[in-house]
């Protein structure tokens, strides 16, 4: 079963407009004068309030007077399609309709006005975000913006091929190349690809200990990374052409296991960075490598561990996912279907590995004024950065998803989080923004809670 859907379609205004005796409709337009702009975000708890315009009919000739709407009424739907107690009146000689009402829980709230008896229905969204639930103190990293960020267990930070135990200690270069390496994060193991080589660290609390270090051929050398997966002893990664497989054994040998072709060479891009793969670990033995072949609508192909030691395509055929990919966590895709400032807005899916298949586990619309979801996705893990309006006044959000199949709720980040998309990102573990500035430059981390 998919996630229920508001009760009515999203639609534009539906205009009640014409003139007794004219074959010309009268014109119809929304009265914004004496009106402020739409909070993009409401709080739980809290009274929310906002206006809504009415359409106003112009009379068809300079004699007959304008007609406004004489009564309103207003409906609220909560997330889960739940009539909520609202409270609606006409001002400004029935231009304008001032609608309240009290969320109780995060999400798109769906909200109908009717004028009458003349005017318009209106459908719109109303967005209901949470207190931000991670640190709200920020560590400050004495780098520029890490495009790549994550840490081990024992708290050593690593950003874009460098690492440092404390924000105030030393930095250590994990390559000599202008070009950072490629940084996988596993408990205290850290694996770093590039510079022709593959190497395995381990976090000793004190040190970053070298345990393994792998020179590659020019058989099967790693391309530009698109996406990687790691665990203590297992480093998968898809560059544009293959699907690599690392092992470290238990003798303290790294070695290649082996390689596979996984294009066909004709792959849409994905995210704002260019990805054209991404990688979702099924099983220990098993991965699924999402890609678009065909806009708008991408898909996720099985691959297995073979005798060989290298992944194989399974011969099954490959999983269907409606939209672009937008997000990825551990076991989930999150995808985006529609374009923002269309008539149809944006719908945001979270896809949840079940069963060898992902299953939809939440949905959210978006037909307020909003960003293009989207995220570089070549860092790693990555979440959905939604940022609501297009004035001052805007909020940036994450969705918040759960165990179970329902729409998604809303939770503000930290600070105004304000700062260009290129400065900042969200992962399941991070939230952070900072600057560029190779001399000087700095980034803020707020830490979210585990799970």
């Amino acid at each position: 079963m998919k996630t229920a859907r508001p009760l009515l379609a999203l639609t534009a205004l539906l205009a009640l407009s014409g003139c007794s005796g004219s074959d010309s409709p009268c014109s119809a337009m929304p009265i914004f004068s004496g009106t402020t702009p739409r909070p993009e975000s409401f709080r739980v708890g809290a009274e929310a309030t906002f206006e809504v315009p009415a359409v106003q009919t112009q009379s068809c000739d300079d004699t007959a007077e304008s007609q406004f709407p004489e009564s309103v009424t207003a409906t609220v739907y909560d997330p889960g399609n739940h009539i909520l107690p609202s409270e609606v009146m006409l001002r400004h000689g029935g231009a304008i309709a001032t609608v309240r009402f009290t969320p109780r829980t995060t999400g798109r709230h769906h909200v109908l006005v009717a004028f009458a008896p003349v005017g318009s229905v209106q459908q719109l969204g109303a967005y209901v975000a949470g207190d931000w639930s991670g640190n709200n103190s920020a560590i400050v990293l004495p780098l520029p913006r890490c495009t790549q960020l994550d840490r081990t267990t024992r708290g050593t930070w690593l950003c874009d091929g460098a690492a440092l135990r404390e924000p105030s200690g030393r930095v250590v270069r994990l390559g000599t190349s202008s070009i950072p390496p490629d940084v996988a994060v596993s408990g205290n193991v850290v694996w770093v690809v590039g510079e022709g080589r593959v190497r395995r660290f381990v976090d000793t609390g004190t040190e970053l200990e070298l345990t393994g270090s792998l020179l590659l051929g020019t058989a099967a050398p790693v391309r530009v990374v698109q996406s990687r997966l790691a665990s203590e002893h297992e480093l998968w990664v898809l560059d544009d052409q293959r699907l690599h497989r690392f092992t470290f054994s238990d003798t303290g040998v790294l070695a290649a296991a082996g390689a596979t072709s996984w294009t066909a060479g004709d792959e849409a891009i994905l995210g704002t960075d260019g990805v054209v793969g991404l990688l979702v670990r099924e099983s220990l033995d098993r991965v699924l490598v999402v890609r678009m072949r065909q806009r708008p609508n991408s898909q996720a192909c099985p691959y297995q561990l073979g005798p060989d030691g290298a992944f194989a395509p399974t011969g099954a055929p490959c999983l269907a996912l409606p939209g672009t990919p937008v997000g990825l966590e551990e076991g989930v895709v999150w995808t985006r279907v529609g374009e923002p400032f269309q008539a149809t807005g944006q719908t945001l899916h979270r896809w949840v590995l079940s069963g060898g298949s992902l299953a939809e586990q939440g949905t959210l619309v978006l037909d307020s004024p909003a960003d293009a979801v989207d995220a570089a996705l070549r860092p790693g893990f990555v979440l959905p950065d939604i940022r609501l309006g297009m004035l001052a006044g805007a909020t940036s959000v994450l969705p918040v998803g759960s165990s179970v199949q329902s729409p998604l709720g809303l939770e503000r980040l930290p600070t105004s989080a304000r700062a260009p998309r290129e400065l900042r990102a969200l992962s399941p573990r991070f939230y952070w923004e900072g600057d560029t500035l190779q001399s000087n430059g700095s980034t803020k981390v707020y830490e979210r809670p585990a799970g």
